[in-house]
C-alpha cells in the first residue's frame, strides 16, 4: 500500500481594509473611553448627584441630536442605524479621548512657547481647532472604510460628521460639568454642573462641534464619492471643508468678540456656514436623485407615479396608506427602490453596476403589487 503525503500548504492572510477600519474604530474607542475613565470616574464617584444631573441632561441632548440628524441632514432617508451608532461612539470615546490627551501636550507646549498671559487667551484658539477637527474627521473616514455604502456622497459625510460632533460634543459637555465642580470650590456641585450645561448646549450648542464636523465630513464624503470629478479636485475640496471647520472651530474658542454677544453672535456665525454648506450638499444629492429617478424610470424599474414618492418621507407615508392591506409587502417593495436609487447616486458607477437592485425590485413587484393603478397623489 502506498501512502502519500499531503503537504498541507498556508493560506495567505487577507486583510481588508473593511476590517481594519472596524478594528480601528472599536479600538481606538475602547481605549478613548479608558482615558476618560481614568480622569473622570473619581469625579464621578464624589459627585453623584452632579454626574446623575449630567447623564440625565445628555440622554435628552441625544434624543434630539438623532432626531435633527436622522430626520433633517440627510435627504431622501435617515442613514443606517449601524453607521449612526458608530459615528456616536467615535466622537464620544475615540475623539473625545485623543483629543484629551492631544490637548494636554499642546497647551503645555503653548504655556512654555508664549507665557502664561498670551497662552490663557489664545491656546484653546491654536489648540483645539487642529487636534480635534482632525480625530473628529477621521472617524468619517474610517466609516468609509467599514463600508463603501456607508459614506457614498458628500451628503453622507454631511450627516455622519454631525453625528460625530454630536457624541463629541455631548462628552466634552459631560467633562466640563464635573470639570466646574472644582473650579467653584465644590461648594454647589449640582449647580456648578447646570450651569455649565445651560451655557454649553443652549447657549453655544447651535454652532458648535456637530456643526463644524458636519462641514469637514462633507469635504470627506465628496472625497471618496465616485462623483466622477477628478482626484485632485476631491481633494482640494476636501482639504478646503477640513480647513473651513478649522476657521470656524478657531472663531469659537478665539477670545476676539468677547462678552454676551460674542458668546451668542460666534455660533451663529458658525450655524450660518453650516445652513450654506448643507444647502449646497442638498440639492447636489437632489439633483442627482431626480436624475436617476428618471433614468430608472425610462429603463421601467420605476412607475411615475413611484419615483415622484419616493424622494420624500411625507409622500412615501401616503403612498403606502393607499395600499391597505398589501401595505406591509408594498413597503417592502418601496425599501428596495431606495436602495436602487442609493446604489446609483455615485456619479462615477456604471448604471449596469446596479442591475442586482432591478432585478429584485422587479422580483418583488410580482408579488406585492395588487393589480390596479397607484393613486395620483
Amino acid at each position: 500500500m502506498t501512502v502519500y503525503n499531503h503537504v498541507v500548504m498556508p493560506r495567505p492572510v487577507t486583510v481588508s481594509g473593511r476590517t481594519v477600519g472596524f478594528w480601528t474604530l472599536i479600538g481606538l474607542s475602547a481605549f478613548g473611553l479608558w482615558t476618560l475613565n481614568k480622569d473622570f470616574l473619581p469625579v464621578v464617584l464624589a459627585f453623584p448627584g452632579s454626574a446623575v444631573l449630567d447623564i440625565v441632561v445628555l440622554a435628552f441632548s441625544l434624543a434630539v441630536a438623532l432626531w435633527v440628524a436622522r430626520r433633517f441632514l440627510r435627504p431622501v432617508q435617515a442613514p443606517p442605524w449601524a453607521g449612526t451608532w458608530l459615528a456616536l461612539m467615535w466622537g464620544a470615546f475615540a475623539a473625545c479621548g485623543m483629543a484629551l490627551l492631544l490637548n494636554g501636550l499642546l497647551l503645555t507646549a503653548w504655556t512654555e512657547a508664549l507665557g502664561l498671559q498670551t497662552a490663557a487667551d489664545w491656546a484653546a484658539a491654536m489648540t483645539a481647532p487642529v487636534n480635534e477637527e482632525l480625530v473628529k474627521t477621521a472617524g468619517v473616514l474610517l466609516l468609509a472604510c467599514v463600508s463603501t455604502r456607508l459614506v457614498r456622497s458628500a451628503a453622507d459625510g454631511f450627516v455622519y460628521g454631525a453625528l460625530i460632533g454630536f457624541g463629541f460634543q455631548m462628552m466634552e459637555n459631560f467633562t466640563y460639568g464635573l470639570n466646574a465642580i472644582g473650579m467653584s470650590g465644590g461648594v454647589d456641585p449640582v449647580g456648578a454642573t447646570g450651569q455649565v450645561l445651560w451655557i454649553r448646549i443652549l447657549l453655544t450648542g447651535i454652532g458648535s462641534h456637530w456643526a463644524m464636523s458636519a462641514v469637514a465630513g462633507a469635504g470627506i464624503g465628496y472625497l471618496v464619492s465616485a462623483s466622477g470629478r477628478t482626484l485632485s479636485r476631491r481633494v482640494w475640496v476636501a482639504v478646503g471643508c477640513l480647513a473651513l471647520a478649522m476657521g470656524m472651530h478657531w472663531l469659537f474658542d478665539s477670545p476676539l468678540f468677547g462678552g454676551i454677544a460674542g458668546a451668542i453672535g460666534k455660533p451663529l456665525a458658525n450655524f450660518a456656514i453650516l445652513v450654506i454648506v448643507y444647502l449646497v450638499v442638498r440639492r447636489h444629492f437632489r439633483t442627482r436623485w431626480a436624475e436617476v429617478s428618471a433614468e430608472e424610470v425610462q429603463a421601467g424599474s420605476l412607475a411615475p407615479i413611484e419615483a415622484e414618492t419616493l424622494s420624500r418621507r411625507r409622500s412615501r407615508r401616503r403612498f403606502l396608506r393607499s395600499f391597505g392591506p398589501v401595505r406591509v409587502a408594498q413597503e417592502r417593495l418601496q425599501q428596495l427602490e431606495l436602495d436602487l436609487l442609493e446604489e446609483r447616486v455615485p456619479e462615477g458607477v456604471e448604471p449596469a453596476a446596479a442591475q442586482p437592485w432591478r432585478d429584485a425590485v422587479a422580483a418583488a413587484r410580482q408579488g406585492t403589487l395588487v393589480d390596479r393603478t397607484p393613486p395620483v397623489l
